[in-house]
């Protein structure tokens, strides 16, 4: 069974999660990541002998990636995605900025079919400043190493618009989640 109590393995599985068929060597993780080379190595190879990661030398390079035969992998994802993803860094991040409402994520990380070329889809509304938000928006982006496309509008222009806007019935009407 693996653990997720290690801040290590949470941020290597929620990192390897958001780059699905991607694979990575150990500096380039650990850059990323920011964390120790050797406990990261440590970490990732108790991944691998539990069958979540799986690795292969290329040259001088071992890489690491999600298995995606791992028969738990679905449900670990789930589970990251709900207590140390992406979710819960824009919740974090969005708690920080005054006067943020509502947020949502949608497109194709709401729908779990992201891609190596995927951004993540956030629909903030609220009467917050656009600037405190970006500033909030761009530290997760840097973490989470994925472009974070937000959209965002005041609680009257969302009521406004929400029954007649394209974009918004578009939004609402595939696969969302609510962060705030």
């Amino acid at each position: 069974m693996i653990s997720l109590r290690s801040k290590i393995t949470q941020n290597v599985l929620s990192y390897l999660f958001l780059h699905p068929g991607q694979t990575f060597y150990l500096n380039e993780l650990a850059r990323q990541l920011k964390v120790d080379s050797g406990n990261l190595t440590r970490k990732l190879n108790e991944l691998t002998t539990e069958g979540i990661l799986q690795s292969e030398v290329r040259g001088n390079l071992k890489y690491f990636g999600l298995n995606s035969r791992f028969p738990l992998l679905d449900e670990y994802r789930g589970i990251v995605q709900k207590t140390v993803g992406v979710e819960v860094m824009l919740k974090e991040a969005l708690e920080k900025v005054d006067r943020v409402k509502q947020a949502y994520l949608y497109g194709s990380y709401a729908a779990n079919r992201m891609d190596s070329s995927s951004d993540i889809d956030v629909l903030v509304i609220g009467n917050h400043e656009s600037i405190a938000l970006q500033r909030e928006i761009v530290q997760v982006q840097k973490r989470i190493g994925r472009e974070i496309n937000c959209t965002g509008m005041t609680e009257i222009e969302f009521s406004r618009r929400r029954g007649r806007d394209p974009l918004l019935k578009s939004i609402f009407s595939k696969p969302i989640r609510r962060i705030l």
